[in-house]
């Protein structure tokens, strides 16, 4: 491969500088732009944004950033304990921020909450699926909502993904496996609740059916992610042969480190 080649392949490497920033909206515009493994900028904002909330320390939008921030550095604990303090402070939020906070809501596997907040936008699928179109999809997939997922694929303008989502949900009501994987998707996200620290999903169409891959970001504390993987396949196993199931092929999960997290704006369900 050549150097312009290689180049071409790198993940975007966003910039910080040294200025001082003075806005949570200007930290919210360098923070989506940075992959997780840029350590030293994430730093470097972690102070500027400590700075702005020393200030402003109930600013819910700055508490909001910092979740993200906590999630990036791989501080799982740090992040849950601001989603509880955010969650109870309430206020006004942007959709932007309601966006970015719903996200990692599902991320850290705070699915309860996450699903309050979204319950009136699935309620008003078509009025909200253009603003929460990614939060949506991702809660749905996550817990194994397979009702919100047929809502959002009625209304879903890509036609490739409409008839991919249908395709999957289609194929547990033929299984009669509704309920089934809604139990089986909270099991599994109740084996990761202490170690995850974002979620995200891939469709693939490739095999002539729709395959569902749920991919986990981790942090060191977690272990070997292979066992970790390896865990969760077994319990897709176990589960659907309790309940003389055929085996959920079309369910995967993969377990990669936080820092191979793409930025937000590169993610396939970013918070923008």
């Amino acid at each position: 491969m050549s150097d312009e080649q290689n180049q071409l392949t790198q993940p975007i490497q966003a910039q910080v500088g040294e200025l001082p920033i003075t806005s949570f909206p200007t930290i919210y515009k360098l923070l989506v732009k940075l992959n997780y493994a840029q350590q030293d900028e994430i730093l470097h904002l972690e102070k500027q944004l400590y700075h702005l909330i020393k200030e402003s320390p109930n600013d819910i939008n700055g508490l909001i950033l910092l979740m993200q921030e906590q999630i990036m550095r791989g501080e799982q604990q740090k992040a849950k304990a601001l989603a509880y303090k955010i969650w109870d402070l309430g206020g006004e939020m942007s959709p932007a921020m309601e966006a970015l906070f719903i996200s990692n809501l599902v991320n850290l596997g705070l699915t309860d909450m996450a699903g309050i907040l979204l319950k009136p936008k699935f309620d008003a699928t078509k009025s909200f699926i253009n603003i929460f179109f990614a939060q949506m999809i991702k809660y749905a997939a996550i817990v194994g909502n397979l009702d919100y997922l047929e809502r959002i694929a009625v209304c879903d303008a890509n036609f490739d993904r409409k008839k991919a989502l249908q395709e999957f949900v289609n194929v547990f009501k033929y299984l009669n496996a509704l309920e089934h994987f809604k139990t089986l998707q909270k099991t599994l996200i109740n084996m990761i609740k202490d170690v995850v620290l974002s979620l995200d999903f891939n469709l693939y169409t490739d095999r002539g059916f729709t395959d569902l891959e749920i991919v986990v970001y981790v942090g060191d504390e977690a272990g070997d992610r292979e066992v970790l993987r390896n865990k969760l396949e077994m319990q897709i196993t176990a589960y659907c042969a309790a309940k003389s199931l055929p085996r959920f092929n079309n369910l995967s999960y993969v377990v990669r480190s936080i820092k191979e997290h793409p930025s937000l704006l590169e993610s396939s369900t970013p918070a923008l």
